[in-house]
């Protein structure tokens, strides 16, 4: 348990330094990813949705 505590990843948006345990995560399918706070992972939301809306432009567009 130890171990898995001081284990550290680094952030998917900003690259800090953290440790596992105290990570946010997103999963999707095929990856997890890792954030410091909420604010990198709204960064990464806010992203992936705009990214997501380019390629799915939705009905009439």
């Amino acid at each position: 348990m130890k171990n898995e505590e001081q284990e550290k990843i680094s952030c998917h948006v900003c690259q800090k330094m953290i440790p596992k345990a105290a990570a946010l995560h997103a999963e999707g399918q095929d990856y997890v990813l890792h954030f410091c706070d909420t604010s990198c992972l709204d960064h990464w939301r806010q992203e992936h949705m705009d990214e997501v809306k380019v390629r799915n432009p939705g009905p009439g567009k």
